[in-house]
């Protein structure tokens, strides 16, 4: 029992280890700023910051990669990540999902959010580019530039879903989840305090066992 919970514990710090790293990565000149902004929203909300981090850097590379400057990559995956926590406490889905299903839309894929009553289509973002006055057609239109006018028609169709996890912090299915988030980071900050008592501890265990 003590071994499966050090094991855990120690994985958990790892893991967190690693996320920071890939959202370090991935932010670039932005990570400390977003660092900042995911603690202060991981207060009011009671997340876990590092599932927040670990999104944020995925949005931020996915965005990129398109070709979006940084300034706005950054900005766009801090907004769908929100977004993503909405949709997970608006249709009391699981976080992952809601990830999954974010994720899926800003790369251009229409079946998953559209289950959630958003079109991505691209009858629909013809429209929203006419609406904003943008003379080049979706056809013709970079990749960079679709990622955004899909961001534009994401955060601003049911809007109705921005802002529920925070208007139903207490809500049953939110405090659960909000609950499951706090335990991770017990075990995560649990993990930091043992890890460097194992490495001091292990290897003459090992040595001893082996001789």
């Amino acid at each position: 029992g003590v071994t499966r919970l050090l094991g855990s514990a120690s994985s958990k710090s790892t893991e967190y280890t690693e996320t920071l790293n890939l959202f370090t990565v991935s932010m670039g000149q932005y990570a400390e700023e977003a660092y900042n902004y995911a603690q202060k929203v991981s207060e009011v909300l009671g997340i876990d910051p590092a599932a927040w981090l670990k999104n944020q850097g995925i949005f931020n590379s996915i965005i990129t990669g398109f070709g979006v400057a940084g300034d706005k990559a950054a900005y766009m995956s801090q907004n769908l990540t929100q977004l993503a926590y909405d949709l997970s406490s608006f249709y009391n889905i699981s976080v992952t999902d809601a990830f999954q299903k974010v994720q899926s839309g800003i790369s251009g894929e229409l079946e998953p959010l559209r289950r959630l009553g958003y079109d991505l289509s691209v009858a629909r973002l013809e429209q929203e580019r006419l609406n904003l006055g943008i003379e080049t057609s979706v056809q013709n239109m970079t990749q960079a530039e679709k990622s955004q006018l899909r961001y534009y028609a994401m955060m601003t169709q049911v809007t109705q879903v921005q802002g529920d996890m925070a208007r139903t912090l207490q809500s049953p299915a939110n405090m659960l989840r909000v609950l499951r988030m706090q335990l991770n980071l017990v075990a995560r900050e649990f993990g930091n305090t043992f890890i460097p008592i194992l490495r001091a501890v292990l290897p003459p265990l090992i040595a001893v066992a082996s001789a």
